[in-house]
This record gives C-alpha cells, structure tokens and sequence, in this order.
C-alpha cells in the first residue's frame, strides 16, 4: 500500500526522472540532484532515485538550470540504477 502511495504522489508532482535522447548526440535529464563525475568518456548523474550513467566520447556538459541537464557528445550507452532504500518507480 505504501509503495502504492509512494508511486502516485511521484507522479502528481513530476519528480519522476526524465531521460530524452536524440540520437546519439545528445541527453537531457531531467529533475537531477547531483553531478557525481563527468568527463569526456564518462558521466554519472543522479535524477530522482536513479544513477544515469553516461559511456561515449567528447562528452560535454552543456547546461545545468532548473535541476535540468544537458550532455552533448558522441554517447554509446546509457544505464539506468535505482538507488538502493529509494522508490524509483
């Protein structure tokens, strides 16, 4: 019941983690909390109760306003990790 509560009050208040990818040229991840690493083949990121980690190659962070980033480069892979004790869903 709690987790059922838990999942619907996330997704009133639209603090679910947003993950757009054009190409393989650019995301935009949304409701961030913190910036763990970022460099030019690697960055991990933390939106919402996950772990977003970036591979690719000339990786830039282009913006960061309103808990909302944005990561340009030649990306290969993205992985999505819930954090543990965190609802993710």
């Amino acid at each position: 019941m709690k987790t059922n509560a838990v999942k619907k009050l996330r997704d009133m208040a639209f603090i679910n983690a947003f993950i757009s990818i054009v190409d393989n040229k650019l995301a935009v991840i949304e409701n961030v909390t913190c910036i763990n690493e970022c460099n030019e083949v690697f960055s991990s990121i933390d939106a919402s109760g996950f772990t977003v980690k970036i591979w690719g190659s000339e990786l830039c962070l282009s913006s960061f306003e309103n808990n909302v980033i944005e990561i340009s480069g030649n990306i290969s892979s993205i992985e999505l990790e819930k954090k543990s004790g965190l609802s993710g869903k």
